[in-house]
């Protein structure tokens, strides 16, 4: 069997052995392994389009792999591909079913599970699994990965995390390791200007949890009003934007024709001060941290403006098999 374990963004470091995410946008590392698996178990995913790079069958191929699938929704069963096995029920209790099942089987060998475990890190190893050169970059403007690597090493282990649309969203998954399952939200397609209420509706949920929003300048300029919210109520989240002056999915989508996808310089910092909130603007990479130290520490609804590089593209996040 395979052997490897492949999640959506969600999902992300619920499992040690995992090779990255795979929804949407196909990481390099994941596509690798998953396209060489024998078996697969697709829990709570009909395996559509946008889950398999347009069925690709480099990713998913029946004719060469077992695919068991695991869904509460009946309709769901064999939805894009043909499974061997479907198993209708709650992900939870399906899998500790079969987890039962497995263990009357008995264990594999531990030299086997070695082994497995050594296969693994030796892919992660070779495709520089969380380990990119930018996350120590000193760039001006700076490098979305430094960005995120200063907020990973600022945050509690439970905090909250909101996700924008956009490059931004693109960049935060697939850069950003979370430290536990289910601290990741995020929106559907498209949805720019979810991040801000998101990040709202979590802090009232868990007040005394650390809450953050990440979003670009483009999504955050559709939802400034959720700051004048959170400073009449008093919710203490904090917003941090990547600002790189441009829609950026759209521009680099737009070659070398751009329409409309790009802004004056703007200091949300300023703004968020004159809306009665805390501000922050960040520009040179040694200051993150201290920014994010003290946004944390503030007690105030507070914006870390942060000046980005335009230069990342999300073509750099997708897999060859999105392109085949």
């Amino acid at each position: 069997a395979a052997g490897r374990i492949h999640l959506g963004v969600t999902g992300t470091d619920l499992v040690r052995e995992r090779l990255g995410r795979w929804q949407q946008r196909v990481e390099e590392l994941a596509g690798l392994g998953f396209g060489q698996a024998d078996l697969v178990l697709a829990v709570g995913t009909r395996l559509g389009p946008a889950d398999t790079t347009n069925e690709n069958p480099e990713l998913i191929d029946p004719s060469r792999q077992t695919l068991l699938q695991i869904d509460v929704e009946p309709k769901n069963a064999s939805w894009s591909f043909p499974c061997e096995c479907v198993m209708v029920g709650d992900a939870a209790r399906v899998l500790a079913q079969l987890v039962e099942a497995l263990r009357a089987q008995g264990a594999p060998e531990a030299t086997e599970l070695h082994s497995r475990r050594a296969a693994v890190g030796r892919v992660r190893a070779e495709q520089h699994f969380f380990d990119h050169p930018d996350y120590a970059s000193d760039e001006v403007p700076i490098m979305p990965q430094r960005l995120f690597k200063e907020l990973r090493e600022s945050i509690a282990d439970d905090a909250l995390l909101t996700c924008d649309a956009g490059e931004n969203r693109l960049f935060m998954t697939h850069y950003f390791q979370t430290k536990a399952a289910g601290t990741l939200l995020m929106p559907g397609i498209g949805a720019m200007g979810y991040a801000v209420p998101a990040a709202l509706a979590g802090k009232l949920v868990d007040p005394d949890r650390q809450v953050l929003a990440v979003t670009g300048d483009g999504g955050f300029s559709m939802a400034l009003n959720g700051m004048m919210t959170a400073r009449d109520e008093n919710i203490p989240i904090v917003v941090v934007v990547l600002n790189n002056s441009a829609l950026g999915w759209v521009k680099h989508g737009q070659g070398n024709r751009p329409i409309a996808s790009s802004f004056a310089d703007m200091n949300f910092a300023d703004i968020a001060r004159s809306i009665g909130c805390h501000g922050i603007r960040v520009e040179q990479p040694a200051a993150i941290a201290p920014a994010l130290r003290e946004a944390l520490s503030s007690g105030r609804p507070t914006v870390v403006d942060v000046v980005t590089s335009f230069k990342p593209s999300f073509r750099d996040v997708t897999s060859a098999l999105t392109q085949s």
